[in-house]
């Protein structure tokens, strides 16, 4: 059964690019991202965490987006629109820090998926590992490290998990468009020295 539309991801997510050159459309943004989500209760148990808190940060990005469509429609408008209000420094819960834990597992699922599609082996362990490793880990506490190492044991084969997302196939167009998205969003959040936010 496939779990997940690779199709649409990939689709939402050019449409994210579309527009002002080196922005990004939120609502397109967060659409992909919804899709998205589905690929790690795949993964299994230990990334069931990251599902439910990918869902609770799109969430608050929504409703954000909702209450002052103005200052959300892109990336670029939210991050001025925050810092103009200065909600960035008072309040936890502000669009900027929300969008880059997004942003952060974003770069962790385009190497977890180009590692797949470069895989020969069956097991996902050492490429999955390598792909947190090179991302996440860094934002993550040691215990959170140990513990999402030792779930890896626990993932999928290869063969299940590209059933679950509809093959092989889109994985490379796949990449490559979350990689300029990726690639955006660092842009925008470097420019105006957001990528340190607690």
């Amino acid at each position: 059964t496939v779990m997940l539309d690779l199709t649409l991801v990939g689709n939402e997510f050019q449409n994210s690019l579309e527009g002002v050159e080196g922005d990004i459309q939120l609502d397109r943004y967060l659409a992909a991202y919804l899709e998205l989500n589905n690929i790690f209760p795949i993964l299994g148990n230990v990334f069931k965490f990251v599902s439910k808190d990918v869902t609770q940060k799109i969430s608050i990005l929504q409703t954000r987006a909702e209450s002052q469509p103005d200052g959300y429609q892109t990336v670029r408008a939210m991050i001025k629109h925050e810092r103009e209000s200065g909600c960035v420094a008072k309040e936890r819960d502000n669009g900027c820090r929300t969008l880059l834990r997004l942003h952060r597992a974003l770069e962790f699922v385009a190497e977890f998926m180009n590692a797949i599609y470069e895989a020969s082996e069956e097991s996902l362990v050492s490429p999955v590992w390598d792909a947190y490793n090179g991302t996440l880990a860094a934002h993550h506490t040691w215990l959170i490290r140990k513990t999402v190492g030792g779930a890896m044991y626990t993932l999928p084969t290869r063969t299940s998990l590209l059933e679950q997302v509809g093959g092989a196939d889109n994985l490379p167009r796949l990449v490559a468009i979350i990689r300029r998205v990726y690639n955006s969003v660092q842009h925008l959040f470097s420019e105006h020295s957001l990528l340190q936010l607690k």
